[in-house]
């Protein structure tokens, strides 16, 4: 097993306890958008921005959505480092194998073009199979 910052386990799906932590709270109602299917060529994507005061440890709302996350990886201490790893703009993407991928943006307007165009890509892929075609 491979151990990193905070504490976290590494156990192959992420690379560490941010990805986890936002793919946790992607498919917990946080994301600010998402779409998709797991088969299709894009994968399930959401899009999540944080600023630090969403995810400072002291807002009951995150907190409360965590919660379960923190029991079930009771290694991890909760930390304002740690959360300050959830500040910024991802794109975080679950294939059809069960991987999840995180990439971070420099802002929301970059963030928002990569997921307009994946999101183009994924209603492309939807017509072509479709039975209309």
């Amino acid at each position: 097993m491979n151990t990193t910052d905070h504490g976290y386990i590494a156990l192959g799906k992420y690379s560490g306890a941010r990805d986890d932590m936002l793919h946790f709270l992607c498919t917990n109602e946080w994301a600010n958008e998402s779409f998709g299917d797991v088969e299709a060529p894009t994968g399930y994507v959401y899009r999540i921005s944080n600023t630090l005061p969403e995810v400072h440890i002291p807002n009951t709302e995150i907190t409360s959505v965590l919660a379960d996350w923190f029991t079930d990886n009771q290694e991890v201490t909760d930390s304002p480092a740690l959360r300050a790893e959830l500040v910024g703009h991802f794109l975080v993407v679950e294939t059809s194998t069960g991987a999840v991928n995180v990439e971070q943006f420099p802002d929301e307007p970059a963030l928002l073009g990569r997921f307009h165009f994946l999101k183009a890509q994924y209603e492309e892929f939807l017509y072509m199979n479709s039975e209309d075609v």
